[in-house]
């Protein structure tokens, strides 16, 4: 991972989304632990493997498969990887056992100097600069716009792979 740092000037508005959501995570996690809190805070980490799998990772398949190892590319796997790692400090409290065998395939074993356990590292800390209210809004209502097609296919039994002759979405706001 250290070999291949990514530019942020590379990172589209599709890498920006998870670092966005995961620095709101990582200050909802810490705010909620510092109160002893734990379901809260369990839900949203839930919640965002979700969000990250079925959404990001998904919608990115096409960047991670390519041939040539372009800057977009670069920028897609740079963003997972941050994910992920910082996704096992993260879940360390609630899964630990899990997060020690993510942190060990995703860091020890490739970044030298690296504390041998995820356990010793310290809790990561929320970056505020890279938090953005409006990309988050901004995607919630596109998986909104994205939810609503389905369920209107699944109500008309049309197979998702089946192409629409039209679709039209309002400018209504989906965020709230």
């Amino acid at each position: 991972p250290a070999e291949h740092a990514c530019d942020p000037a590379d990172y589209t508005l599709m890498d920006k989304w998870p670092l966005s959501k995961l620095n709101t995570l990582v200050k909802l996690v810490d705010e909620g632990l510092a109160q002893y809190k734990i379901t809260e805070p369990a839900r949203a980490i839930q919640s965002f493997v979700e969000e990250l799998s079925n959404w990001y990772v998904r919608l990115s398949k096409s960047r991670f498969w390519g041939k040539e190892w372009t800057a977009d590319k670069k920028a897609a796997y740079s963003t997972l990887y941050t994910v992920l790692t910082t996704l096992s400090h993260i879940c360390a409290p609630f899964i630990p056992f899990m997060a020690e065998s993510m942190y060990q395939n995703l860091v020890a074993a490739n970044v030298e100097g690296a504390p041998e356990s995820v356990h010793l590292c310290d809790y990561p800390v929320c970056g505020e600069s890279m938090i953005d209210a409006d990309v988050e809004a901004q995607m919630a209502a596109v998986e909104t716009v994205v939810q609503l097609g389905r369920s209107c296919r699944n109500l008309s039994n049309m197979k998702v792979r089946q192409p629409l002759n039209n679709l039209y979405v309002s400018g209504a706001d989906f965020g709230e």
